[in-house]
């Protein structure tokens, strides 16, 4: 996964999530609409063959926190949920 920013502005945040697909980007888009901050946040992929594996990614705050700290939050959520799983399969397996 690689980030490639192609806008940064005081609330407004653009940039390719390269390497990834809707599987991946369908998941970041819902939790960062968890964050009250965020006013809006959405992806496209730009041409399904051509860019099938390069969302384009559009986060907008309401200016009390930058977009790069939403997404920052955002990923340390989907880290975390992630290893719940993990560990709630881990004590299924054992018991």
């Amino acid at each position: 996964m690689k980030i490639e920013v192609i806008k940064r502005e005081e609330n407004v945040l653009e940039f390719y999530l390269e390497g990834e697909d809707h599987t991946f980007a369908n998941l970041l888009n819902e939790v960062l609409h968890e964050n009250e901050h965020v006013t809006f946040a959405g992806y496209t992929i730009e041409h399904p063959v051509l860019m099938a594996r390069k969302p384009r990614f559009r986060i907008v705050t309401d200016g009390s926190v930058t977009p790069e700290q939403v997404l920052e939050e955002a990923a340390q959520k989907i880290f975390d949920r992630a290893r719940a799983v993990l560990e709630a399969w881990k004590d299924a397996l054992e018991g």
